[in-house]
């Protein structure tokens, strides 16, 4: 497998990650947990985001 190849694998994993972390956060918010946990599972997706959009934008 090639370098880019495998560095766009990353980056969709990475958005993968972050889009299950969204899900569980609006899963939570809807059965009603406590709201710093359903803050803390967006950060979370917003970190995977960003390292998701980071490796895409990388130089291979």
């Amino acid at each position: 497998m090639n370098k880019a190849l495998r560095t766009r694998l990353f980056a969709w994993w990475y958005f993968a990650i972050a889009a299950g972390f969204v899900l569980l956060g609006i899963n939570r918010w809807m059965l009603g947990e406590r709201m710093w946990l359903i803050v803390l599972r967006f950060l979370i997706a917003a970190g995977f985001l960003i390292l998701g959009i980071l490796t895409w934008r990388s130089k291979v």
